[in-house]
């Protein structure tokens, strides 16, 4: 198992979030894992592992079958992508629109897989000359057609959960390009926590679209700031935008971002 940023230990021991993303690593690469097997290769015992993944099933990141647990393809800890495009829609438009003001007529720009990005991609319709590389079909879906942004899709393992291409070709093909702009989205943004995703799957492409991009803007509404998801993509200090919705009483919050050079556009509904 790789030992990534997330697989830190503490006091010699793996940290929960460290053990919960190497148990959904394992799965994916396996489609089905043994609680033994578990216990001796991350060094804890049978009673520490059947409880993580007694918190991942009810995540719905994984199924649990007699001595551990399956792939749950169903899961992902996600509603159905079209439940996903009406949570929060106004607060998102908002966003959207406050994103693609920050993208210029001429600019290369990665897009992430999302309900946020998707509206971003809406909003981006009318720019002219613009590049867009994204691994989302819903959002080549809505740009591919516009002759005014020449558009590329990245290949990859489609993931029907996400909308989605992942993996070794997707990640291939993102080595290959630099952006002028990267929009992004998030299950979590906390300052101490970093920006997070519930979705493993996503995790490489994520951070590779980080390196690629001059500037990254992450776009998340007001209920994903102060919250921490299961996977760490990024510190938030490493993008250069955060574009939200004004929520009253996260005004020191802002000002927190802001000190660590982070440029926080809070747009306020009409």
């Amino acid at each position: 198992m790789q030992n990534h940023e997330a697989g830190e230990r503490q006091g010699g021991e793996y940290t929960a979030a460290a053990r919960k993303q190497m148990i959904l690593e394992s799965l994916n690469r396996d489609s089905e894992i043994r609680i033994t097997d578990l216990s001796e290769k991350l060094n804890t015992t049978v009673v520490t592992i059947r409880k993580d993944l007694d918190e991942l099933e009810h995540e719905g990141l994984l199924k649990r079958v007699r001595g551990g647990a399956i792939l749950n393809y169903r899961g992902q800890n996600s509603a159905q992508y079209s439940d996903k495009m009406k949570v929060k829609k106004d607060e998102k438009i908002l966003i959207a629109a406050a994103a693609a003001n920050l993208v210029s007529d001429g600019d290369t720009v990665i897009i992430s897989a999302g309900s946020t990005a998707l509206y971003c991609a809406q909003a981006l319709r009318v720019k002219k000359n613009l590049i867009v590389i994204t691994n989302a079909i819903q959002i080549f879906n809505e740009i591919g057609y516009c002759r005014n942004i020449t558009s590329f899709m990245l290949g990859g393992r489609f993931d029907p959960e996400i909308q989605g291409t992942f993996g070794d070709d997707t990640n291939e093909q993102l080595s290959r390009y630099k952006a002028d702009k990267l929009i992004i989205g998030m299950d979590g943004a906390d300052i101490e926590a970093g920006a997070t995703t519930y979705s493993y799957v996503e995790a490489t492409a994520m951070r590779l679209m980080m390196k690629c991009a001059r500037e990254k803007i992450l776009v998340v509404d007001d209920s994903k700031i102060g919250r921490a998801a299961l996977v760490r993509i990024g510190l938030l200090s490493e993008f250069d935008v955060i574009v939200t919705n004004y929520r009253p009483g996260l005004e020191s919050y802002y000002d927190e971002l802001r000190s660590m050079g982070v440029n926080v556009v809070a747009v306020h509904a009409n």
